[in-house]
């Protein structure tokens, strides 16, 4: 265990925590990753904080230092009961390093909530409309001469005030959340075993969700029920949600594979339980309440993921990513896999897989794959794009051998296509929204891809990988990675097209060496260094995925949550 100089300084002012740490970096850690979370523990329950770190260079040496704005009111889910203590876990790479020999107290007094009271009163929003222009005009110039930040910003007054919105999306999380009251009141006692799967996408075919309701299916003492409509909730009618509140209310345990916005807004009744098992392997890219003050990201209020009482996850040593991500303790975190990664480890699964896909696709079987299958760019589903000239896939075919074709798989949210020239149709697939990316995984030689977390799933496969990461200092500053991008990725990095495509031709021809030392004959068997990285990644991120995810999770969540 590493020994660390460190002190910390302290400042709460109006229940806000400036919290500032200050250590001498140790050599050994000179030129990695450093992250660093305040852990608040009360009890068995905790919350992880991420700080905002830097390192600097001093006449001593080099210096950790870390700092964060905490507000104390919305450190907890629920204002703590007892004295809370802080102290600090530091990351650096993938190590985690606990120090807990300093923790001082936090008397739970400056965690107390203000109580809302958000009556409605139609009178004063009758005033607020009127007076719109004004606050319109005073939100203008608070906002930095944005409109649409102004817009929000007056919005969110006239809520305040009035309890009435203009937002159509607040309005039907509102709506939502009264019926849902409502109809616990109305069965106030819970019966049978009903399993609410719950989504406001299409499951994904080999999906978590689909999977795990697949096996609750097969259990005649469970009732599955599901509300999945892959509309987002502001364009949800009436009927329908008082269908999903109706059926929240009566459901004991409500499973999700993704965020679900409204849910958080639910004053969920104890015998109830929401268990997460979330869309993606390992942690890549930041998420959740980590990217608090980022583009995009919640302010510490937000409730949102917080309601979680389970979340399954791929390995040990992410736990407390996932615990910080979600803001909730590190002990509703557990290590129990990822249901759809239990296929890759089914032999007479893949190769039945690999048959149909022969026949669906002839000219796969009689050339060397390239998957490219990059992530989206943007803020989500609605601006989700990929830059149309960053991937010129003519001009990368010509650049690859005669026996190469490649497949073209963008992210489900990116419904734009590429310009393929007639000459390449035969040797250029663009299967956009066909066929799951597990199974082309199967057949695939080299897989290219960026930020995208189908890494998780290739890596399982021993699947040799090429990272274009041409936007990657752009990509860090919106949405940041967990781990230094070069120290985590399972092969080798390249920053422009070319550089791209001539290492791509190399890997899949079996001309290319890690150090580049050698020139192979075949790249499976003489990338030793490659393929210990592979090892350690696997190690670290998905540590206990052998292919009994779904049978761990299923066993779980009906020995704790179901009579």
């Amino acid at each position: 265990m590493k020994k660390f100089n460190y002190r910390t300084t302290v400042n709460i002012h109006e229940n806000t925590m400036q919290l500032g740490f200050h250590c001498q970096l140790p050599a050994a850690m000179a030129g990695r990753r450093i992250r660093l979370q305040a852990v608040f523990s009360q009890r068995q329950v905790d919350r992880r904080f991420p700080m905002e770190v830097t390192l600097e260079e001093q006449e001593n040496g080099a210096q950790i230092l870390a700092d964060a704005a905490i507000e104390l009111p919305w450190v907890f889910r629920q204002p703590p009961r007892h004295k809370v203590m802080v102290t600090f876990s530091l990351w650096c790479g993938t190590e985690e390093y606990l120090l807990d020999d300093q923790p001082f107290p936090v008397q739970k007094e400056l965690f107390a909530r203000p109580e809302e009271s958000r009556k409605r009163s139609l009178f004063k929003f009758v005033l607020c409309t009127l007076g719109l222009p004004f606050l319109l005009l005073r939100a203008y110039g608070k906002a930095g001469r944005n409109l649409s930040k102004a817009k929000k910003r007056a919005n969110d007054t006239v809520y305040r005030i009035s309890g009435y919105t203009y937002s159509p999306r607040q309005q039907n999380t509102d709506y939502f959340a009264a019926k849902y009251e409502q109809w616990v009141e109305k069965t106030p006692v819970l019966e049978g075993n009903k399993v609410l799967f719950l989504s406001e996408r299409l499951p994904e075919e080999g999906g978590n969700l689909q999977i795990i309701k697949e096996q609750f299916a097969r259990d005649p003492e469970v009732t599955v029920t599901e509300f999945i409509c892959p509309r987002t909730v502001d364009a949800l009618k009436k009927k329908e949600l008082r269908e999903c509140a109706a059926r929240c209310a009566e459901a004991r345990v409500i499973v999700l594979e993704d965020f679900y916005p409204q849910l958080h807004r639910l004053h969920i009744r104890r015998e109830t339980k929401i268990v997460q098992l979330w869309h993606a392997c390992g942690a890549f890219k930041t998420f959740g309440l980590t990217r608090m003050g980022k583009p995009g990201g919640a302010p510490q209020s937000s409730m949102n993921h917080r309601n979680y009482d389970f979340v399954s996850v791929s390995s040990e040593a992410i736990r407390s990513i996932y615990a910080e991500a979600f803001a909730i303790p590190t002990t509703k975190v557990k290590a129990l896999g990822v249901p759809r990664t239990d296929c890759l480890f089914q032999w007479e699964s893949k190769k039945e897989k690999r048959k149909k896909l022969y026949e669906k696709y002839p000219v796969l079987q009689e050339h060397k794959v390239i998957l490219f299958a990059p992530t989206f760019r943007g803020d989500g589903n609605k601006d989700a794009h990929y830059p149309p000239d960053a991937f010129a896939v003519n001009r990368f075919m010509q650049a690859m051998p005669d026996d190469v074709v490649c497949i073209v798989k963008q992210h489900p949210f990116v419904h734009q296509t590429m310009d393929i020239a007639p000459q390449w149709a035969d040797r250029v697939l663009d299967l956009t929204g066909q066929d799951h990316i597990n199974d082309l995984l199967l057949l695939t030689d080299l897989l290219i891809t960026d930020y995208s977390s189908c890494i998780f799933e290739a890596a399982l496969l021993d699947v040799p990988m090429l990272f274009y990461a041409f936007d990657k200092e752009e990509y860090m500053a919106s949405r940041d990675f967990y781990f230094a991008y070069e120290e985590m990725v399972p092969g080798p990095v390249t920053e422009n097209f070319r550089e791209m495509t001539n290492k791509a031709a190399r890997m899949v021809s079996g001309r290319w060496s890690l150090e580049e030392e050698e020139e192979p004959t075949s790249l499976a068997n003489h990338l030793p260094a490659l393929t210990r990285r592979m090892e350690d990644f696997r190690r670290v991120f998905l540590g206990v995925l052998d292919g009994h995810s779904t049978e761990r999770i299923y066993q779980y969540i009906k020995e704790n949550y179901l009579s």
